[in-house]
């Protein structure tokens, strides 16, 4: 209306044929047109539907011509400034100054000074100034920006009834004493001052800008403990912190490091009937002693892994030498295997030479099978299914794998998933060798040897316009680097330049754009630089990306591997580089999502990356060329972000991280941060606090925090994806009823919640949960349904995954009513049992007892009317 131009109606590629729009007055907008106008104002209508049948149509009237307006009267102007806070007040002035800057006339001026004061809620902290024209406001307004001018906190028992007592009528012009009167009284506190008598008759509401809210996140920090087994038990029985880790002055963040111990053999879990299991290998032999091995553990072997309670996936030794790594097929196989495993199912990964149990094996250490391991661990959390991988020696007789791999199946949990609010198994992780089980534990890793960056020659680091990349290059810079090249694929935007050119105070600093992904590319930036300061004497790797938190199963390898490249091709490329040029060092800077699988839910392939340069570091660290990979948790302070309820306990600020980056320049393999705070022990004393999850990978007992963030996940409001895979559940079984709900509850909308601990009940509850985690990737436990961000399309679906686990229609609208999801299971339960004894017969057909109207019942079974309308479209959508 405001610029008379009709918008190109979306998503339209051709109007339905079955439309004759040529024979009405109505035609659909295919590109931008101008809007004619009639005899009278433009007029428009807005239509909204919703999925509870509420449709708004509002019909829109372009407002009437202003009229003119006679020269505005001289006097001094006054302005109020308010907010919840200080720090808001004098954002906002600072705000309103360019505002006033960009003032026409004495009457635009006016209108701001007008919206300023009677447009604007009132607020806790306020001042006010004073000027004649909009310069004098502007530069006032800046005063109170730079923090020369008083704000008070106002005092609501002040009352001031007019401007001052002998204030001019309104719309009279205000002298100076008059405004500086009114500015002295609420700079006083004064909370009630007429402002509308303060403004010009005629003046109107106009664009200003809009309040400065602060930019905090507000989070549900407490992470729910996962449930005690055989391996993390111990782990489990202290506290969770559920505060920030505070930061000691002069302590260092706790560094770790994996080594792996001999273990007794895993005890078997409680026989839970046969379930069946299928073994996948390209190894003939191997199959047919391990069909063997796991019938003799009681299993039921199958074919396929279809409907499998657990698929043993066993990789082929060697069969995957070529480096990068090419693992399209991997994610797509393993997107496949976890969809298609049932709640209760479990995944067995079974590789070959993804660890170094022993310090000689370090030179086979296969990164490939590190990370797709990892990825499996990830993968599984996110979508609450059992894991479990298993790393085995080749040179092992094929009928002492079978054995081994036969006996962690039996040991793993069979026929029960995870239960409602209940945090994820995060799988168990072990090693064989020589016919001895070892399973991994942290220990603490000493500083690495010191290393003096002053000297000749250059560091390379890539990635380094990224805030940590910057971060780490000032505090290169400050132990005394003197020439530092770096190198990254975005262009030099003014702020990162003029960090840049700060740096370049103190140092050599000279930024080449280059794409780590080609190895040529990166060896001609190393060209070019030492063609200008000669020797590569270390590299540090901070190149990456994250995608947004989204499940794997709606992925695509060519959104994967976005983040795959960067980290893999990139780091064997960079490491290369280094020991190529003789370098002192090469630096991978990775990510605890690659340790911990927790961290890695709706970031498979991110996960799957950062292990990928863990195992590589571990690898290649060599007596001439020192490689090193850290897995941070989230860096305070540098503008990344990560999951709240991970970096609320798990994080290290930035000054903290860069520290700890020195101490372990040369340090050598894989060094793990948890950046979790100390808590007591009970002798008093502070003992370190490690993520619980470690307790799976590689974590001492008496480890029981929850698992930190990935460095540089992006912040997940808003934009957050489903985060896990699908699962299924088997079918509601009939069980005993509970009381049936009243005659007419149904007709007229009300929920009957059954006993909640009923066995209909905790059925439905799985079918509940199971729905929301296909759907939007998480059970939403006991969180209020209305918090969820559910849409019409979202409720469709969620409607159709419950039909699908039910076996019956389900009610759209009960999604809308419930509160909570255990209140949702309780109102299907209700909603599908059997009614009460027949009441009369209604008067007249198609009349409740209590006389509404009550719609014949669905087949049971069949998908609601709405679902099967929709169904479709979600469907495509889902391909698409």
């Amino acid at each position: 209306m405001e610029r008379g131009v009709v918008p190109p109606t979306l998503h339209v590629v051709r109007p339905n044929e079955r439309i004759r729009f040529e024979e009405t007055p109505f035609y659909l907008a295919e590109g931008v047109g101008v809007w004619e106008r009639g005899e009278g104002p433009r007029r428009g209508a807005v239509s909204a539907f919703g999925m509870g049948g509420v449709n708004a149509h509002v019909i829109l009237e372009e407002a009437p011509q202003a009229p003119a307006r006679a020269g505005a009267a001289p006097g001094s102007r006054v302005v109020r400034v308010t907010g919840a806070d200080e720090t808001a007040v004098r954002a906002l002035a600072a705000a309103y100054a360019d505002r006033f800057d960009t003032a026409r006339d004495d009457w635009e001026t006016a209108d701001l000074c007008h919206t300023a004061n009677v447009g604007r809620s009132p607020m806790e902290y306020r001042t006010a100034v004073t000027g004649r024209d909009a310069a004098e406001l502007a530069a006032a307004l800046r005063a109170v920006a730079a923090g020369r001018v008083p704000i008070a906190r106002a005092d609501d028992g002040h009352t001031v009834e007019h401007a001052p007592r002998d204030a001019a009528p309104a719309g009279a012009p205000h002298g100076p004493a008059d405004v500086a009167d009114v500015v002295a009284l609420v700079r006083a506190g004064h909370a009630h001052v007429d402002w509308a008598a303060l403004s010009p008759p005629g003046a109107r509401i106009t664009d200003l800008p809009t309040y400065p809210f602060a930019a905090q996140k507000h989070w549900h920090t407490h992470q729910p403990a996962a449930p005690a087994n055989s391996v993390t038990q111990a782990a489990q029985a202290a506290p969770e912190p559920e505060e920030a880790p505070t930061v000691v002055a002069g302590r260092r963040p706790e560094a770790l490091r994996v080594v792996w111990d001999p273990s007794a053999p895993p005890p078997p879990a409680p026989a839970s009937g046969h379930t069946t299991v299928c073994p996948v290998t390209t190894d003939p032999a191997l199959r047919e002693a391990l069909a063997a091995a796991l019938r003799d553990r009681g299993a039921v072997v199958v074919e396929t892994a279809a409907g499998a309670d657990t698929v043993v996936v066993v990789d082929t030794p060697g069969r995957s030498a070529a480096e990068p790594p090419d693992l399209s097929g991997f994610w797509t196989e393993l997107a496949s295997l976890v969809k298609g495993l049932p709640a209760h199912g479990t995944l067995l990964r079974v590789g070959h030479h993804g660890v170094a149990v022993h310090g000689a094996e370090r030179g086979q250490v296969c990164p490939r099978t590190a990370a797709t391991a990892m990825a499996v661990r990830a993968a599984c959390v996110e979508s609450r299914k059992h894991s479990a991988v298993v790393d085995l020696d080749p040179a092992d007789p094929v009928e002492v794998r079978a054995r081994q791999i036969a006996a962690e199946y039996a040991a793993l949990p069979h026929g029960s998933g995870t239960g409602p609010g209940t945090e994820p198994p995060s799988g168990v992780l072990a090693a064989y060798r020589r016919g001895v089980r070892h399973v991994p534990r942290a220990v603490a890793a000493p500083s690495g040897p010191p290393y003096d960056p002053h000297g000749d020659g250059y560091y390379l680091v890539t990635g380094g316009l990224g805030a940590v990349g910057r971060q780490l290059i000032r505090r290169l810079v400050d132990r005394g680097a003197r020439r530092i090249g770096v190198v990254g694929r975005s262009a030099l935007d003014p702020d990162r330049s003029a960090e840049l050119r700060e740096l370049a105070r103190r140092a050599e600093v000279a930024y080449l754009s280059c794409d780590v992904r080609d190895a040529s590319a990166l060896a001609d930036a190393a060209r070019r630089f030492g063609a200008r300061w000669g020797r590569l004497r270390g590299v540090v790797h901070c190149s990456g990306r994250v995608n947004p938190f989204g499940a794997m199963h709606r992925r695509p390898w060519s959104d994967a591997v976005r983040v795959t490249d960067p980290k893999i091709t990139g780091s064997l490329n960079a490491v290369r580089l280094a020991q190529r040029q003789g370098a002192d060092f090469a630096v991978l800077v990775s990510s605890i999502a690659g340790s911990l699988a927790r961290a890695g839910r709706g970031l498979v392939d991110y996960s799957l990356a950062n292990a990928y340069q863990l195992a590589l570091a571990e690898r290649e660290h060599g007596t001439a060329t020192t490689v090193t990979a850290h897995a941070w948790p989230n860096w305070t302070g540098t503008g990344m972000e990560a999951d709240a309820s991970y970096s609320a306990a798990h994080s290290l600020g930035a000054d903290e991280a860069a520290d700890a980056f020195l101490d372990h320049l040369r340090s050598g393999g894989a060094i793990v941060f948890p950046g979790a705070a100390p808590t007591p022990a009970r002798n008093g004393s502070a003992v370190p606090s490690v993520p619980a999850d470690f307790s799976t990978p590689f974590a001492p007992a008496d480890s029981a925090a929850p698992p930190a963030p990935a460095l540089g996940l992006p912040a997940a409001a808003g934009t957050v994806e489903p985060s896990v895979l699908v699962t299924h559940a088997a079918p509601v079984r009939n069980a005993a009823r509970p009381a049936a709900h009243p005659a007419g509850a149904r007709a007229r909308g009300v929920i009957t919640a059954p006993a909640a601990g009923g066995p209909d009940h905790a059925v439905m509850r799985g079918h509940v949960r199971d729905a929301f985690v296909h759907v939007l990737g998480e059970d939403p436990g006991d969180r209020a349904i209305r918090t969820l961000g559910l849409d019409s399309l979202v409720i469709a679906e969620l409607t159709t995954a419950l039909e699908q686990r039910g076996g019956r229609t389900v009610d759209p609208s009960l999604l809308m009513r419930a509160g909570t999801a255990d209140d949702l299971a309780s109102a299907l339960v209700a909603d599908t049992a059997p009614p009460p004894e027949a009441p009369p017969a209604p008067a007249a057909a198609g009349e409740g007892p209590d006389g509404p109207p009550v719609p014949a019942p669905d087949t049971p079974g069949a998908p609601s009317a709405l679902s099967a309308l929709l169904h479709p479209l979600l469907a495509h959508d889902r391909d698409r």
